[in-house]
């Protein structure tokens, strides 16, 4: 039972280990996202939240070790901005998993929350700062990278499938992050840490840290291509997101600056400007997992700065408006307003070591900036989309463990 709605019948005992979680919301479809624990066969049955007695039931699919007994089953043909409910069922239907819910985008502009943060260690559960997402009820929530610190601890780390899973599912135990994911669509990335320390284009085990991530992170990705995981979703005609992936395709950071050196890759660049471009939405969120602006150190956008330029440079020439980055990585949150026509929030971590407890000398300099700050808690940022204002406008709000809001701002879309 969840806010009253019953599926199917009376409780019986549950096929999964982990989920429910929904992901990749769109105005007709999900992704629904479950872990036995072992090879079976399942179901999902959903309906809307006004009309379970309708409840529609998918077909059965096997469940192997090939993807870590996880599944993530498509949802079609849902209806547009409207509350759904679901659960995972056995095949013969006598076992129930426990109900989920989200809640399909929108295809009319309208007044929208959403929320970000990154950076979710295991040495630092429990993952608090979740239950704060949870009583805000975001329409959805985005994951900026290191979803898990797999080289952490350093003399445990093995890049194979089993050791990247055991990861995944060390997180998964944690409560507060499966309420938030039964209760919450969520959009994810991967960093460098999904793989290990600064991974780039040359890591040899990018196969496997992806292929564990898609497991647990479904993606829909670009066509067919299943090693593309950056893509583009919307929530109305109010706003478009890019998901940038700035590590598979990346140079190593130790080459030199110039033309040559990447972050992005030629094919997912040219993806970007296109899109950018061709969007007709008040506001063009680019979703980086390491920051665009200020100078993070040669693994962030400052050690691909040729490649960041030209990006800011397109969407000065080519006059796009309302673009605003979000990004995480350092773990600290931060309001970047540096005169380059593009905003820039950052935020995190989740749980992980915040950036003044493990660099103290990182205060002074933060300061010094006259910007917004947190670097020593935990935090994430909430932020209002308002496409229908005059002129459209976006608040956010940097939220942190005790559910205060420590920093509020509004970007407007203007001329």
């Amino acid at each position: 039972m969840l806010g009253g709605c019953t599926l199917g019948g009376p409780a019986a005992p549950s096929p999964v280990a982990y989920g429910p979680a929904a992901f990749e919301v769109t105005p007709r479809s999900a992704l629904v996202w479950h872990r036995l624990p072992g090879p079976g066969r399942l179901h999902v049955e959903y309906a809307t939240n006004i009309s379970v007695a309708q409840a529609v039931r998918t077909p059965a699919v096997a469940v192997t070790a090939d993807t870590d007994y996880t599944v993530a089953l498509p949802l079609d043909g849902l209806a547009p901005d409207r509350e759904y409910v679901y659960r995972a069922m056995s095949e013969d239907g006598r076992a129930r998993g426990p109900v989920g819910r989200f809640r399909t985008a929108p295809e009319q502009a309208a007044e929208f929350t959403f929320g970000f943060s990154a950076d979710i260690e295991a040495g630092h559960q429990p993952f608090t700062l979740l239950d704060s997402v949870l009583r805000r009820r975001p329409d959805f929530f985005v994951l900026l990278g290191d979803t898990v610190y797999a080289d952490v601890p350093r003399l445990r780390f093995e890049p194979t499938l089993a050791h990247y899973r055991d990861k995944h599912r060390e997180n998964r135990d944690d409560p507060h992050l499966a309420r938030l994911l039964a209760a919450t669509p969520v959009y994810a990335m991967w960093d460098d840490h999904e793989v290990h320390n600064d991974f780039d284009r040359t890591s040899p085990y990018i196969g496997e840290g992806r292929q564990v991530f898609r497991e647990y992170w479904p993606v829909l990705g670009e066509g067919r291509d299943r090693s593309i995981l950056y893509r583009r979703f919307a929530w109305g005609p109010g706003a478009d997101f890019f998901l940038l992936d700035c590590r598979q395709y990346r140079s190593p950071q130790g080459e030199a600056d110039g033309a040559g050196k990447t972050m992005l890759g030629a094919r997912q660049k040219a993806w970007l400007k296109e899109g950018l471009h061709a969007s007709r939405a008040p506001f063009k969120f680019v979703l980086s997992s390491v920051p665009v602006h200020g100078p993070w150190g040669p693994d962030r956008w400052a050690g691909y700065a040729t490649e960041r330029d030209e990006l800011l440079a397109f969407v000065r020439t080519e006059r796009i408006r309302g673009v605003i980055v979000l990004s995480a990585d350092v773990h600290a949150a931060v309001d970047v307003d540096l005169g380059t026509g593009v905003r820039e929030f950052i935020a995190g971590p989740v749980a992980a070591w915040p950036l003044c407890r493990i660099a103290p000398r990182a205060r002074p300099h933060l300061q010094a900036s006259g910007r917004f700050f947190i670097c020593d808690a935990f935090n994430w940022a909430l932020l209002t989309v308002r496409p229908e204002a005059s002129p459209p406008e976006v608040e956010v709000q940097f939220v942190d463990a005790t559910d205060a809001v420590r920093h509020r701002t509004r970007v407007a879309v203007t001329g």
